[in-house]
């Protein structure tokens, strides 16, 4: 068949042979498709007539490669245009290809118009079109893999040449070692970049420049958020409107993305897409940059949808808290019978073990209403429901009555607290209910897990705009995989669980909870059998006008 025959049968538009107009509308989209890929593919594409070995067609990529033009090539035998330098050895190969359907080179050197030498990878199969046989040769560039591999291989033998023979000066092999690393770095740049755009994910997947700009949108992404990447390509990540829990738009210095440019760091937050027809659903983002030489070239964020998930917490909050509030009124029922009876002149006159069961019972009942309050406390930070009510506070006296409460428990075990103020303590605007629910948590918890016949520490310092208490015990201490897990809800290490069976598990989640709600931090420092010493933080507020110290 002539090349130009064998053209129009592979790409043009066949004539209408049959009476179903959607089959012949299907099969000039396939050729159109095929045609387009063809034209716009970034490898170089030959095809071949597979009886005489002439070339009918080539793409224009092929051209950057090799230098030949579409001109250069139609109606030439791959040997005749010198691309190939052992003309004896490709005649054999082709005869092999004709025989087999298919032959692969993964490492061929072609010579270009020019007589320069390109490395590439050689594919080449057989195929029937309309019932002629024809030959499609794939040619890919593999020259920056190739000098890449090299420069490893090169710096590779120059390391063991300096470990055979003798050591050479610390500068020189820091050189050698660099060079090593940058040209890792470029692989696996490469082989980062491949697998994150191109790999199928049931995730979303967006991929953005270091100037926030989309380069590229995963199918996953599109089904979620109701865009095409078409539209997305080139624009901004804030295209995407990412908002919070209210509703409220997060600004652009906020976003996940932008944190990750400006810090470098992988980032997770959990926030809302908006979706393109306005409809919102709860995503947990991750932000990956890619980093070069120290510099961030580029990010990978990916997301996941969390409805479900969302729901799940909510309705378990919700069962939290109704079962919470459905406690609480029989407990403290149970309490002031109890107080009542205790109370009662006939009390004294019952039997020592009878008086020792009854205050067994309001030990339980205390435990019971303490546990009810937490999960209350933690339920009503779930759902946002937090009430603050901030008043002029004097911290100093604040801390005294808390103290003053919590020694009469340690003083059942033989402890002592102490208090030291270091520098004069404003007066500020805060909740001070929920302040002496942090600072009863702590001491509670120092006194738990101290030994009988100790002491703790509570110091109150100011330094700059912020208020600092410390307290301080001499217990059993925390080890360091514990201390990344300490304020997360029900949390309870090993040791604490041996040392107090009771524990719930959720004071300290309610103490961060609080205390970063009022823009302040809580820190730790503790060593196994040591003690521990937990920090909070708390910025000073405008509305201080008078200084109080003991």
């Amino acid at each position: 068949m002539p090349s130009q025959q064998l053209n129009t049968a592979l790409f043009k538009k066949k004539p209408l042979v049959t009476s179903c107009d959607h089959m012949d509308a299907k099969l000039r989209f396939s050729e159109l498709r095929y045609r387009r890929l063809f034209e716009t593919a970034k490898d170089g594409i030959l095809i071949l007539n597979a009886e005489t070995g002439k070339i009918t067609d080539a793409n224009p990529f092929l051209k950057k490669i090799l230098g030949y033009s579409q001109e250069d090539l139609l109606g030439k035998e791959l040997w005749q245009i010198g691309v190939f330098k052992d003309i004896k050895d490709s005649k054999v190969a082709f005869l092999e290809l004709q025989k087999n359907g298919y032959i692969r080179y993964k490492d061929l050197p072609l010579q270009t118009k020019d007589g320069l030498s390109v490395d590439v990878e050689f594919v080449s199969n057989v195929y029937m079109v309309d019932k002629q046989k024809v030959i499609q040769c794939n040619i890919r560039d593999i020259s920056d893999r190739k000098k890449a591999e090299d420069i490893v291989t090169s710096k590779t033998k120059d390391l063991e040449k300096l470990a055979i023979s003798h050591e050479k000066t610390t500068q020189a092999m820091l050189n050698v070692m660099e060079d090593l690393e940058d040209a890792k770095t470029r692989i696996e740049i490469e082989k980062v970049k491949d697998e994150a755009m191109f790999a199928s994910m049931g995730e979303g997947l967006i991929a953005v420049d270091n100037n926030t700009k989309v380069t590229a949108v995963n199918k996953a992404a599109e089904d979620m958020l109701g865009w095409k990447m078409k539209d997305l390509i080139g624009k901004v990540i804030t295209t995407l409107p990412l908002e919070d829990e209210e509703g409220n738009p997060i600004p652009f210095e906020k976003r996940p993305s932008s944190l990750a440019l400006a810090t470098g760091k992988v980032t997770n937050m959990t926030y809302f897409f908006v979706r393109k027809d306005k409809a919102r659903f709860p995503v947990a983002v991750n932000v990956t940059p890619l980093v070069l030489g120290g510099k961030t070239i580029g990010l990978i964020e990916t997301f996941r949808d969390i409805t479900r998930e969302k729901e799940i917490d909510r309705a378990k909050t919700e069962f939290v808290s109704l079962a919470s509030h459905q406690l609480r009124t029989p407990l403290g029922i149970a309490k002031w019978y109890i107080e009542a009876i205790k109370d009662e002149g006939y009390f004294d006159k019952v039997p020592e073990i009878g008086k020792d069961y009854f205050n067994e019972v309001y030990k339980s009942n205390e435990r019971l209403l303490a546990l009810v309050r937490n999960l209350l406390s933690v339920s009503r930070i779930d759902q946002g429901k937090v009430k603050d009510t901030p008043k002029l506070t004097n911290i100093v006296e604040l801390v005294g009555d808390a103290v003053k409460s919590m020694s009469i428990v340690a003083a059942k075990s033989k402890i002592t607290i102490h208090v030291t103020i270091k520098k004069t303590i404003p007066v500020m605007s805060i909740d001070p209910l929920r302040v002496q629910e942090v600072i009863e948590n702590l001491i509670a918890n120092a006194i738990e897990y101290s030994n009988a016949d100790s002491k703790i520490e509570v110091t109150i310092n100011r330094q700059g705009e912020k208020i600092f208490i410390d307290v301080k015990d001499s217990g059993i201490g925390i080890s360091e995989s514990d201390k990344k897990k300490l304020f997360a809800k029900f949390f309870r290490s090993e040791k604490a669980s041996v040392k107090n069976a009771e524990g719930s598990g959720l004071g300290l989640y309610v103490v961060k909870s609080y205390v970063e709600g009022w823009g302040g931090d809580i820190s730790l420092i503790s060593k196994e059998g040591k003690g521990s010493t937990f920090t909070i933080s708390l910025p000073i507020t405008k509305q201080e006008n008078r200084g109080v110290r003991d």
